[in-house]
């Protein structure tokens, strides 16, 4: 198949074709999403004192 040698070879080879394209469509559907608010971050506000 292909001139890959052994199924085996082949069969890794179309995985790999499928993982990379399942990633991509992961990143396509999940691109605008907002996830939780980051727990660890803390908003300051610091107003500047007159004299």
């Amino acid at each position: 198949m292909l001139g890959l040698g052994s199924i085996e070879i082949v069969l890794v080879f179309w995985l790999c074709l499928l993982a990379a394209l399942g990633c991509v469509a992961y990143g396509i559907i999940n691109w605008n999403k907002k996830g939780k608010p980051d727990a660890t971050a803390k908003v300051i506000d610091i107003k500047a004192e007159d004299k």
